[in-house]
């Protein structure tokens, strides 16, 4: 099974610049939310994870362990 990595989204979140506000205000979640998810305290769902990767331009799978770089690069998947 494959681990979860929550800095992937704090990585990618700080690589386009966001804040954890404007990534909880695009993704429909609380900035406590968003968070707690970064710090690995939560660990989100398949729903809330696909928003967070939609917001990001990244693949749900760029998340876990095993993942190669899948995020977008100038708005295209890498």
């Amino acid at each position: 099974m494959q681990s979860f990595k929550p800095g992937r989204i704090t990585q990618e979140r700080k690589r386009l610049k966001k804040s954890q506000q404007k990534l909880a205000k695009e993704t429909g979640l609380s900035s406590t939310a968003i968070y707690y998810i970064e710090k690995g305290k939560r660990v989100p769902g398949a729903d809330t994870l696909g928003r967070i990767a939609d917001a990001l331009g990244c693949n749900v799978d760029y998340f876990f362990e095993d993942s190669t770089n899948s995020c977008s690069i100038d708005g295209k998947l890498a």
